[in-house]
């Protein structure tokens, strides 16, 4: 277990992430940062309070906040390597790499991954993308994921809508994709199960962020009733342990 002190978190959150250029747009990460701090907060609970090699799926936020707050190895895969020339200046290890595509392009392992908001957009049965990730990390690494519940309230409203849910599902390509799947709690739990994890949590958050849209901020204010049923809430957070 490692000491995760919100004041520090923020601090850093503030200077590493919404200062820097990212992928996203600058506002998106500041309206996202409370899924950041659970996550964060979770891994802490979790790891031990050694020096980790730790690999981020996707932009490298965590990684690098890992890094920061407790001194962990950092290393980011992703699909696009856009990013990858700042990452390398900030000290940041990095692989390009087609998850739902490819198996693993390294043979290093890690003590833990993060996988956050990239398993909705894998073109893939789950836990043939865990199943690959499960193969990056050391006996008794952890895997931290979050991805979107199937049963939030956003999905409820476009389905009474008629309107479109997820992107396309097409064949693995080299390229990203929009969100493909949403994954309920058991679903994602027998994910995890066939990928081969041998202790597994699946947690059903809300990670109070104020959506974008005016439209969808309303909504979300008249669904936070709704959201007191756990099965209802927006995100689904595992935390998973490899044999």
């Amino acid at each position: 277990m490692r000491d995760f002190d919100e004041g520090a978190f923020g601090r850093a959150f503030a200077e590493l992430v919404s200062a820097h250029r990212w992928q996203e747009e600058p506002e998106y990460y500041p309206r996202y940062a409370t899924r950041y701090q659970a996550i964060l907060s979770r891994f802490a609970e979790r790891a031990p309070s050694r020096r980790l090699d730790v690999l981020d799926i996707g932009g490298g936020q965590f990684a690098f906040l890992a890094a920061a707050l407790w001194t962990d190895r950092a290393c980011v895969a992703d699909v696009d390597d856009s990013g990858f020339a700042g990452l390398r200046a900030l000290g940041v290890d990095t692989f390009q790499w087609n998850l739902a595509l490819d198996d693993p392009p390294t043979d290093r392992r890690f003590d833990a991954i993060f996988f956050s908001e990239v398993l909705a957009h894998l073109p893939v049965p789950g836990h043939i993308a865990l199943r690959r990730l499960r193969t990056l990390l050391r006996p008794g690494g952890l895997l931290l994921c979050s991805t979107p519940n199937l049963f939030r309230l956003r999905n409820i409203v476009y389905l009474l809508r008629g309107q479109q849910l997820f992107d396309h599902f097409d064949v693995p390509e080299v390229r990203s994709y929009g969100p493909v799947i949403d994954y309920s709690a058991e679903h994602l739990a027998w994910q995890l199960q066939r990928a081969g994890f041998v202790e597994y949590t699946v947690e059903l958050r809300d990670f109070t962020h104020v959506p974008y849209e005016r439209r969808d901020r309303v909504l979300y204010a008249l669904g936070s009733p709704l959201r007191r049923i756990s099965r209802y809430r927006d995100h689904l957070l595992a935390v998973a342990t490899a044999p």
